[in-house]
């Protein structure tokens, strides 16, 4: 979602020049970041600014207040016409007309994704801002159905609007370039790849099942995992231990925006086994990169792969180690792949995100008069 606010902030004021745009933020931002026909709105500077000191929880009350005590302030008295949340959360109150990006609802369909604290205030959050929005974005058209289908929301009332893919990603052939993240991450010659945090609806545990079968039969020499660890990355330690491939499997936690293009196109090929996803940027990045892609066959992980990923049912240890030794093995399968990918990628655009978002502001304006 950060990628989301990020390229709507930066591509917004080239698709609607007409409009004037505030950015509220809870911490000042380089004026690099902030475009022309954009102004940012510094509120509740001090606590958020600091945020890595405090408690989660200190920070989610904290949110709450800047959310429904702050922000209502700044609407009146800028005399704002329309308020977007672009990750779920709108004000309780005031005049201003909301709308809302709801990008999944993994906390009703995956429950025990995250503590009951957190599901709890994610669920009431979205309950309230599919409410009070007088439209709904949602970053899929397997998002849009859940909102339908699990909020009882108006079909009507909810968009379909894709993501995009940076133009940073794109296939590394520079030598020097591969080389240096190769050995800044200490990655392994053939690895296999899975982007995102270590948690438990990615339902890792089968693909470390996959991957000991592969690595059996030396088709690769590792596993790499990018992404914070989060609600049940122990239990996918675990199982890598029991499976006895600890050596093989390499954890990297965060990796740096600038480092992803370089490592996705190092990989021999990305894998993405989630059980259920709002969008599913990885699967995006890694095709724009050359990294022939294998996904999960549900939720919204077959609407952005397209025929350019193999599908296959998440669980399914068996399945994932099948498509797994068909594109490590035959290489013409694998080049197709990358080939359908890199057409596939090119058909999602920030510029085109950000202009249907323009339209949708001037559909709800065009509503009010």
């Amino acid at each position: 979602m950060g990628q989301y606010v990020r390229n709507l902030v930066r591509c917004l004021p080239r698709a609607a020049p007409d409009f004037e745009f505030l950015l509220l933020t809870d911490r000042r931002l380089p004026r690099s970041i902030v475009p022309e026909g954009c102004r940012q709105v510094v509120l509740g500077l001090g606590l958020a600014a600091n945020s890595q000191s405090v408690s989660r929880f200190s920070y989610q009350l904290h949110s709450v207040f800047w959310m429904n005590v702050l922000v209502p302030g700044v609407l009146a008295r800028e005399r704002v016409d329309l308020f977007h949340g672009a990750n779920v959360v709108v004000p309780l109150v005031g005049r201003c007309r909301c709308a809302t990006t709801i990008p999944d609802l993994v906390s009703m369909r995956v429950p025990g994704t995250f503590t009951r604290f957190y599901e709890f205030y994610r669920r009431q959050a979205v309950s309230v801002a599919a409410r009070r929005a007088v439209r709904i974005v949602a970053i899929s058209d397997s998002t849009r159905r859940d909102i339908i289908e699990l909020l009882e929301v108006a079909p009507a009332k909810v968009t379909t609007i894709h993501l995009g893919v940076d133009s940073s990603f794109s296939p590394v052939e520079v030598l020097p370039e591969l080389e240096r993240v190769k050995q800044q991450l200490g990655l392994p010659n053939r690895f296999i790849l899975h982007v995102g945090a270590v948690e438990r609806q990615k339902r890792l545990e089968p693909l470390m099942v996959a991957a000991a079968e592969i690595l059996g039969k030396g088709l690769i020499d590792g596993v790499v995992l990018a992404g914070e660890e989060g609600r049940g990355s122990e239990d996918v330690k675990r199982v890598v231990a029991e499976l006895g491939i600890s050596a093989q499997v390499r954890f990297l936690g965060y990796v740096a925006q600038e480092s992803m293009p370089a490592l996705y196109s190092l990989a021999r090929c990305t894998v993405y086994p989630s059980w259920y996803e709002g969008f599913g940027m990885p699967v995006l990045e890694a095709m724009a990169c050359g990294s022939p892609v294998i996904t999960s066959n549900t939720s919204s992980l077959p609407e952005v792969a397209g025929d350019a990923g193999l599908l296959v049912p998440p669980g399914d240890s068996e399945a994932l180690a099948g498509a797994l030794e068909r594109v490590l093995a035959n290489e013409r399968f694998r080049n197709e792949l990358i080939s359908k990918g890199l057409a596939r990628a090119g058909q999602f655009s920030w510029d085109t995100c950000a202009a249907k978002h323009a339209d949708l502001y001037r559909e709800v304006l065009a509503a009010r008069c």
